[in-house]
């Protein structure tokens, strides 16, 4: 399904993030473009499906709705936490 390899591309990344920068991923900030093709909650569903699949919790993913802007999803930010030392 597209959304699952998209959201799974999206977590990736911004775990890849998170693991340069030596932090734990608290959050992902996306954009939803006019090329996203899905709403929010569809989004939002299939994160937390992925999420349930791979064993993660306490990642919050943020939605922007930008109907006017050119691309599909895209990752705008993220949040990070320092690992307990």
């Amino acid at each position: 399904m597209h959304e699952t390899g998209l959201i799974r591309a999206l977590i990736e990344r911004a775990r890849a993030e998170a693991g340069a920068r030596d932090a734990e991923l608290r959050g992902i900030h996306v954009r939803l473009g006019a090329l996203a093709g899905g709403s929010q909650a569809h989004l939002r569903e299939h994160f937390e499906i992925e999420l349930e699949r791979l064993g993660l919790t306490g990642i919050a993913l943020h939605i922007e709705e930008a109907p006017m802007h050119p691309a599909g999803v895209e990752i705008t930010g993220i949040e990070l936490a320092e690992p307990p030392r």
